[in-house]
């Protein structure tokens, strides 16, 4: 899932691809950035199909923007 479909206002965890450099969406950050990331996680890059494991270094918290009417 790519960032733009991420729901506006809404925290998540994010990794970027260790290959092609593109960031998404690991999963949704329940805490709103205040947990400590203790877990590894596989993910495989929407771009170029990469697969790799993440750990807390690798993992960012991103709040998607608030839409604007």
């Amino acid at each position: 899932m790519p960032l733009h479909v991420c729901e506006p206002g809404e925290w998540y965890f994010v990794v970027t691809c260790n290959n092609c450099k593109t960031t998404g969406p690991l999963l949704r950050d329940p805490s709103k950035g205040q947990s400590e990331i203790v877990a590894v996680y596989t993910w495989r890059c929407p771009v170029c199909d990469h697969i790799d494991q993440y750990d807390a270094d690798d993992i960012e918290r991103y709040q998607h923007p608030q839409q604007h009417a």
